[in-house]
């Protein structure tokens, strides 16, 4: 198998095979494999009947994503693959349909662990759009405070407000605590080719200045997957609030589910996500086949 740092030029070919596939998390889309291709190493292999992606973090060894196409043909060529190179056969990121089609696959070579850390936060579109009701009269308030305090300026990503969001961008990393490796120079690097991807771009906008800014894609009919959500909560609190109304209002009002992907076992994290009531999790799995 030939694998190759994933590039542009896989773009084509990994939307196409994904749009016949159902989609319960955004791990192999093209956008989030582009947004973190500076955290790990991702490469892609694209044979006659299969696509894989491979990924690879500092000090860890290679894993994989779910293949794309004929999964048979691609497991077994990862076998020989993995025990030509002398390594272990591990995925990630695995569905609970996917590791029931390995498991038909590899059988009792297949070794399946759970991590709560990795499972997406699955919400209610229309509830997060309306924020109506006891469970979300916090929320509704930062809204309300906001509105009075500043009023509510929404807009879409232009080649006029570009470089003002990317400056933000840069401005929240440089201010936050948190940083995830790779994760701005990601963000800073789709944004300068943002017209190729098929994404929502929100922004907010108060006294003049950007304060909020936002990436969603579809992942379904039924379902959108927010890649990215950064505001200044703190000089302006409400604005992540505002922010995830808007946003959700204005570009996928038409959707049922929110997917706002994982806490990666972060407690701040955690406790921002569950404040939004999930109405449940896309349960994501790690397997390892022995490839002796």
């Amino acid at each position: 198998m030939n694998f190759e740092p994933i590039s542009l030029t896989h773009k084509d070919a990994i939307d196409s095979a994904l749009k016949s596939t159902a989609q319960e998390t955004a791990d192999r889309t093209f956008v989030n494999l582009w947004l973190w291709r500076f955290g790990r190493e991702i490469s892609v292999a694209a044979e006659k009947d299969f696509l894989v992606i491979g990924e690879q973090e500092s000090g860890k060894p290679p894993c994989f994503l779910f293949p794309l196409g004929s999964a048979d043909v691609a497991v077994e060529a990862l076998i020989g693959h993995c025990k030509s190179a002398g390594v272990p056969l591990c995925f990630r990121a695995l569905t609970i349909a996917q590791v029931e089609r390995l498991k038909a696959i590899a059988g009792d070579r297949l070794e399946t662990f759970h991590n709560g850390d990795h499972d997406d936060y699955l919400y209610d579109a229309q509830a997060l759009i309306a924020l109506a009701g006891k469970a979300y009269h916090a929320k509704k308030n930062f809204v309300n405070r906001f509105e009075t305090l500043y009023g509510i300026c929404y807009e879409r990503l232009s080649d006029l407000n570009l470089g003002e969001t990317i400056a933000f961008i840069n401005r929240w990393f440089d201010r936050s605590a948190y940083r995830a490796s790779g994760e701005q120079e990601g963000i800073v690097e789709l944004l300068k080719d943002y017209k190729r991807f098929s994404c929502s771009y929100g922004i907010l906008r108060t006294e003049g200045q950007i304060v909020g800014f936002t990436i969603g894609e579809e992942l379904s009919s039924e379902c959108v997957v927010i890649h990215v959500e950064k505001a200044d909560g703190a000089g302006y609190p409400g604005s992540y609030q505002v922010l995830n109304q808007a946003h959700l209002k204005n570009e996928w009002a038409d959707k049922r589910i929110v997917n706002r992907e994982e806490d990666l076992g972060l407690e701040g994290l955690r406790r921002a996500k569950l404040s939004y009531h999930p109405i449940g999790f896309a349960r994501k799995f790690e397997a390892r086949v022995d490839v002796t």
